[in-house]
């Protein structure tokens, strides 16, 4: 970690030359005029990208709600909604990542008369959540791309058994989080203590006993709350799949549900290795490549319209967490002079 601190812009900048090397590379062989075909067709595409984000905004919004309990009495929806957004945007652009988005949400919560105590667990919870879904969701992606071929009308036994397989697996994955014995952060203090890793730091034992005794205590209490804000985030990841799966279809390449949502886990993926770099830049263009190769979508033009189509999303609703955190700023000042 030491060696990381010490040398992470080297590293960050070494990353981008080598992924934008190979950005260029797939550029320098596009179709101009197959491309300026699909461009053709941005604006409707560009409206459904904005659509499928609003959608699975407003879900992960919605999970946030019922993690909060009681409590989110006291915050309107419209009002939690651009907190989020703001808090996200934040997480995405700033080099501290996660960090300071939770942390903007925790004060805002905190300047809206939610205890901070109240405010951080409903935020822990729902990013737990988050994460939870997302590897339920990330095993059945790769699940489709490893065994995806022998999953047709025919395999029905296969199917069956693929489905009893992630449902079992989604089981463990929430009996590990929520049991009252605490297995998550006792898995994390047994690996410091065997491993010896400095990985495993006392900082991130205590951050995992958290986690787990917020997740297990909200369970224990909230049963159905906790289940329905975990399908909401779920549903959250899906609507993002979507993006991939309207771009696509608008191009001519008609594409399943689940193959959007393996390729955009699988991005997902390289978008967590690639957190060090502020907005993925590069990061994400080239897991968008890779991840539409594993489907068979091996065009370099429809590669650079779903890239543009993504990346402009990102600018429109960074566009719209300025203007929310303008709105915000003054309501609380109106706030706090009274």
């Amino acid at each position: 970690m030491a060696f990381f601190k010490k040398y992470r812009k080297y590293i960050i900048l070494a990353l981008l030359i080598t992924v934008f090397l190979l950005i260029g590379r797939f550029i320098s062989t596009i179709d101009l005029e197959l491309l300026k075909t699909y461009l053709s067709g941005m604006p409707g595409m560009f409206a459904g990208v904005i659509l499928m984000s609003l959608c699975a905004y407003i879900t992960s919004t919605i999970a946030w709600l019922l993690c909060m309990g009681s409590e989110a009495r006291k915050v309107p929806f419209v009002e939690l909604f651009m907190f989020r957004h703001v808090g996200e945007m934040l997480s995405l652009f700033n080099p501290t990542g996660i960090v300071a988005g939770e942390s903007l949400k925790a004060v805002i919560l905190n300047k809206r008369g939610i205890s901070a105590t109240d405010s951080v667990s409903s935020i822990l919870l729902q990013r737990v959540l988050v994460i939870l879904s997302g590897v339920v969701l990330m095993a059945v992606s790769v699940l489709y791309l490893t065994a995806g071929q022998m999953l047709n009308g025919e395999s029905v036994l296969v199917v069956l058994l693929t489905s009893i397989f992630i449902a079992f697996l989604a089981y463990l994955v929430i009996r590990f989080l929520v049991h009252p014995r605490l297995f998550l952060g006792k898995t994390m203090e047994n690996l410091k203590k065997k491993t010896g890793w400095k990985l495993f730091s006392d900082k991130l034992v205590a951050s995992s006993f958290e986690m787990n005794e917020v997740s297990s205590r909200y369970f224990r209490e909230n049963k159905k709350r906790f289940l329905l804000a975990f399908l909401m985030c779920l549903i959250h990841w899906i609507f993002g799949a979507m993006e991939f799966y309207i771009v696509l279809n608008m191009m001519g390449l008609p594409i399943s549900v689940i193959q959007a949502s393996a390729v955009e886990m699988g991005v997902i993926l390289f978008k967590t290795i690639g957190a060090i770099v502020p907005g993925q830049i590069g990061i994400e263009e080239y897991g968008n490549k890779v991840m539409l190769n594993a489907i068979g979508v091996v065009s370099n033009e429809m590669w650079l319209v779903v890239t543009l189509m993504r990346r402009g999303r990102q600018l429109f609703w960074l566009l719209i967490a300025g203007i929310f955190m303008l709105i915000i700023s003054k309501k609380l000042q109106l706030k706090l002079h009274k």
